[in-house]
């Protein structure tokens, strides 16, 4: 009788064994699980600048609009405003979160823009006045329009119609201009833009203004031949304002207006 007794209680005691060794099991691997999980989350920062009327949130590698809009404003106020005493400063601040791949070919552009003995010897200022930004969640590109205005050491101003374009990546928590762009008008290059201008030249659409669902794997050298950065449309020349005009002109297909008459026309 104890025998049996025995031997009930030694089956027990496995079958105890067995138990505790798979619930040690299930909980060792819970652990693994968890901590492989915090180790691989990065923190979600949740920003509300003051010039921004939204929540900015930036992740490890994602932002939301409001966060890509507001640096695409500031990137393109910075390079729109050059000025001869800052504007080595300027350089140092944008060439800080421009890509490596665009980086050198930035500085480059925006020196000869500085340099140039003309700006120079007239002793220009540049002042950018933002109108517009719109963003492309598609491509994670930026456009901010707005009205380019050249001073001269004399009392000569010129304006023109201006769009900065930006790709915007966010990369371990930090935002890197991609490709930099700007051009004359105030109609964005947008992915609409693109296909209609290839269907109608048959122009291939750029990498970069694909959205990036169907973009594909670029080689070096397909990269290299993309036309990445161009700031030819800072360049210093535009419509003249005629002396004694207070307002900023708005200029419409080639034609300078004054405001006044502009407000005026949108009253009636």
């Amino acid at each position: 009788m104890k025998f049996k007794d025995a031997m009930r209680n030694m089956r027990e005691l496995q079958l105890m064994t067995k138990g505790l060794l798979l619930s040690n099991i299930i909980l060792g691997a819970g652990f693994v699980w968890a901590l492989a999980t915090i180790s691989g989350e990065r923190e979600r920062i949740v920003l509300v600048p003051p010039m921004l009327d939204a929540k900015a949130e930036v992740a490890w590698n994602s932002a939301n609009k409001e966060y890509i809009k507001g640096f695409g404003m500031y990137i393109a106020t910075l390079v729109g405003n050059i000025q001869p005493k800052s504007s080595t400063v300027v350089l140092d601040a944008v060439s800080a979160f421009m890509d490596p791949q665009i980086y050198t070919e930035f500085r480059r552009q925006l020196l000869t823009l500085i340099e140039d003995p003309v700006f120079k010897a007239s002793g220009s200022v540049i002042t950018f006045q933002p109108n517009s930004i719109q963003y492309e969640p598609e491509t994670n590109r930026v456009f901010v329009t707005g009205t380019l205005i050249t001073a001269t050491s004399g009392s000569q101003k010129y304006q023109k119609q201006v769009t900065y374009e930006m790709g915007i990546t966010i990369r371990e928590g930090r935002p890197w201009v991609s490709h930099f762009l700007s051009y004359e008008g105030t109609i964005p290059r947008t992915v609409s833009w693109h296909v209609n201008r290839s269907s109608r030249d048959g122009v291939e659409i750029p990498e970069y203004a694909t959205p990036a669902r169907y973009r594909k794997k670029q080689s070096a050298a397909d990269k290299a031949n993309e036309q990445l950065l161009d700031l030819d449309g800072m360049k210093p020349v535009g419509t003249p304002i005629p002396e004694g005009t207070g307002a900023v002109q708005e200029v419409v297909e080639g034609v300078s207006k004054p405001a006044k008459e502009t407000e005026s026309k949108e009253q009636n």
